[in-house]
Protein backbone atom coordinates (compact mmCIF):
# COMPACT_ATOMS: atom_id res chain seq x y z
CA UNK A 1 0.00 0.00 0.00
CA UNK A 2 1.25 3.48 -0.70
CA UNK A 3 1.57 6.21 1.87
CA UNK A 4 -1.08 8.88 2.38
CA UNK A 5 1.52 11.58 1.74
CA UNK A 6 1.50 13.13 -1.71
CA UNK A 7 1.25 16.60 -3.08
CA UNK A 8 -1.81 17.91 -4.88
CA UNK A 9 0.26 18.18 -8.04
CA UNK A 10 0.61 14.41 -8.18
CA UNK A 11 -3.02 13.99 -9.18
CA UNK A 12 -3.44 14.22 -12.93
CA UNK A 13 -6.66 16.09 -13.72
CA UNK A 14 -5.80 16.12 -17.42
CA UNK A 15 -5.82 12.32 -17.63
CA UNK A 16 -7.99 10.91 -20.37
CA UNK A 17 -10.90 8.57 -19.73
CA UNK A 18 -14.43 8.12 -21.03
CA UNK A 19 -16.14 11.09 -19.37
CA UNK A 20 -19.02 13.50 -19.82
CA UNK A 21 -18.58 16.86 -18.06
CA UNK A 22 -21.22 18.27 -15.77
CA UNK A 23 -22.02 21.75 -14.46
CA UNK A 24 -20.23 21.10 -11.13
CA UNK A 25 -16.85 20.65 -12.77
CA UNK A 26 -16.86 16.90 -12.32
CA UNK A 27 -17.42 14.30 -14.97
CA UNK A 28 -19.81 11.37 -15.04
CA UNK A 29 -17.97 8.33 -16.35
CA UNK A 30 -19.44 7.20 -19.62
CA UNK A 31 -21.09 3.85 -19.35
CA UNK A 32 -24.49 2.72 -20.45
CA UNK A 33 -26.08 4.53 -17.51
CA UNK A 34 -23.41 7.09 -16.49
CA UNK A 35 -23.58 5.96 -12.87
CA UNK A 36 -20.32 7.26 -11.44
CA UNK A 37 -18.56 10.62 -11.20
CA UNK A 38 -14.95 11.04 -10.07
CA UNK A 39 -13.09 14.29 -9.54
CA UNK A 40 -10.11 15.75 -7.71
CA UNK A 41 -11.31 17.22 -4.39
CA UNK A 42 -7.86 18.69 -3.68
CA UNK A 43 -5.28 17.84 -1.03
CA UNK A 44 -4.68 14.35 -2.45
CA UNK A 45 -8.35 13.37 -2.10
CA UNK A 46 -10.52 12.06 -4.92
CA UNK A 47 -14.30 12.26 -4.69
CA UNK A 48 -16.20 9.33 -6.20
CA UNK A 49 -19.95 9.92 -6.41
CA UNK A 50 -22.30 7.05 -7.20
CA UNK A 51 -25.41 8.36 -8.95
CA UNK A 52 -28.45 8.47 -6.67
CA UNK A 53 -30.95 5.82 -7.82
CA UNK A 54 -28.16 4.13 -9.78
CA UNK A 55 -27.46 0.44 -10.09
CA UNK A 56 -23.66 0.25 -9.98
CA UNK A 57 -22.29 -2.55 -12.16
CA UNK A 58 -18.95 -4.24 -12.80
CA UNK A 59 -18.58 -1.95 -15.85
CA UNK A 60 -18.95 1.08 -13.59
CA UNK A 61 -16.31 -0.34 -11.22
CA UNK A 62 -13.91 -0.88 -14.14
CA UNK A 63 -14.45 2.69 -15.35
CA UNK A 64 -13.80 4.06 -11.86
CA UNK A 65 -10.59 2.02 -11.65
CA UNK A 66 -9.44 3.31 -15.05
CA UNK A 67 -10.17 6.94 -14.18
CA UNK A 68 -8.73 6.66 -10.66
CA UNK A 69 -5.46 5.27 -11.99
CA UNK A 70 -5.36 7.93 -14.71
CA UNK A 71 -5.89 10.73 -12.18
CA UNK A 72 -3.34 9.41 -9.69
CA UNK A 73 -0.77 8.06 -12.13
CA UNK A 74 -0.91 4.80 -10.17
CA UNK A 75 0.06 6.54 -6.93
CA UNK A 76 -2.16 6.45 -3.86
CA UNK A 77 -4.95 8.84 -2.95
CA UNK A 78 -7.58 9.08 -0.26
CA UNK A 79 -11.17 8.66 -1.46
CA UNK A 80 -14.44 10.26 -0.40
CA UNK A 81 -16.99 7.74 -1.70
CA UNK A 82 -20.53 9.14 -1.82
CA UNK A 83 -23.23 6.46 -1.83
CA UNK A 84 -26.24 8.67 -1.03
CA UNK A 85 -29.41 7.26 -2.58
CA UNK A 86 -27.71 4.47 -4.56
CA UNK A 87 -30.11 1.64 -5.30
CA UNK A 88 -27.69 -1.25 -5.76
CA UNK A 89 -23.96 -2.00 -6.02
CA UNK A 90 -22.94 -5.29 -7.66
CA UNK A 91 -20.42 -7.66 -6.10
CA UNK A 92 -17.97 -7.01 -8.95
CA UNK A 93 -18.18 -3.24 -8.44
CA UNK A 94 -17.61 -3.70 -4.70
CA UNK A 95 -14.55 -5.80 -5.55
CA UNK A 96 -12.82 -2.74 -7.02
CA UNK A 97 -13.34 -0.72 -3.86
CA UNK A 98 -12.36 -3.50 -1.45
CA UNK A 99 -9.27 -4.63 -3.39
CA UNK A 100 -7.88 -1.28 -4.60
CA UNK A 101 -4.38 -1.30 -3.09
CA UNK A 102 -3.59 2.29 -4.10
CA UNK A 103 -6.52 3.75 -2.18
CA UNK A 104 -4.98 5.00 1.04
CA UNK A 105 -8.20 5.78 2.98
CA UNK A 106 -11.95 5.55 2.40
CA UNK A 107 -14.45 7.97 3.87
CA UNK A 108 -17.85 6.65 2.81
CA UNK A 109 -20.58 9.28 2.78
CA UNK A 110 -24.24 8.35 3.13
CA UNK A 111 -27.38 9.76 4.71
CA UNK A 112 -29.85 6.92 5.32
CA UNK A 113 -29.88 3.46 6.91
CA UNK A 114 -30.00 2.01 3.37
CA UNK A 115 -26.85 3.98 2.46
CA UNK A 116 -25.14 2.51 5.54
CA UNK A 117 -26.11 -1.03 4.48
CA UNK A 118 -24.75 -0.41 0.97
CA UNK A 119 -21.55 1.09 2.40
CA UNK A 120 -20.94 -1.95 4.61
CA UNK A 121 -22.27 -4.59 2.18
CA UNK A 122 -19.09 -6.22 0.89
CA UNK A 123 -20.87 -9.36 -0.34
CA UNK A 124 -18.33 -11.61 1.42
CA UNK A 125 -15.31 -9.74 0.03
CA UNK A 126 -12.49 -8.75 2.37
CA UNK A 127 -12.51 -5.29 3.95
CA UNK A 128 -10.38 -2.64 2.22
CA UNK A 129 -6.77 -2.73 3.45
CA UNK A 130 -6.81 0.94 4.43
CA UNK A 131 -8.55 3.08 7.05
CA UNK A 132 -12.29 3.08 6.29
CA UNK A 133 -15.09 4.92 8.04
CA UNK A 134 -18.74 5.75 7.32
CA UNK A 135 -19.96 9.35 7.70
CA UNK A 136 -23.25 11.19 7.29
CA UNK A 137 -21.56 14.63 7.28
CA UNK A 138 -19.36 15.59 4.31
CA UNK A 139 -17.18 18.10 6.19
CA UNK A 140 -16.55 15.56 8.94
CA UNK A 141 -15.54 12.96 6.32
CA UNK A 142 -13.16 15.37 4.56
CA UNK A 143 -11.71 16.42 7.92
CA UNK A 144 -11.05 12.79 8.81
CA UNK A 145 -9.27 12.19 5.48
CA UNK A 146 -7.16 15.34 5.95
CA UNK A 147 -6.31 14.29 9.51
CA UNK A 148 -5.12 10.88 8.29
CA UNK A 149 -2.96 12.53 5.64
CA UNK A 150 -1.46 14.93 8.20
CA UNK A 151 -0.74 12.07 10.62
CA UNK A 152 0.94 10.07 7.88
CA UNK A 153 3.01 13.11 6.86
CA UNK A 154 4.20 13.56 10.46
CA UNK A 155 5.13 9.92 10.93
CA UNK A 156 6.37 9.38 7.39
CA UNK A 157 4.36 6.16 7.08
CA UNK A 158 0.91 5.06 6.05
CA UNK A 159 -1.73 4.87 8.74
CA UNK A 160 -2.65 1.45 10.09
CA UNK A 161 -5.90 -0.03 8.78
CA UNK A 162 -9.02 0.87 10.72
CA UNK A 163 -12.48 -0.52 10.03
CA UNK A 164 -15.66 0.96 11.48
Amino acid sequence: MTTLVQSEGELRPDAEANTVSDAEGGAWLSSEHENVRIKDAGEGILRITLRPGGRITAEDGALVKERYLALTGGMGAAVLLQVIGVEYVSRDAVRFFSEAATITAFAILGSTPVDRVIAHGRHGLPAPQCPTQYFSDEQEALGWLRELRAGAAESGTSTAAKQT
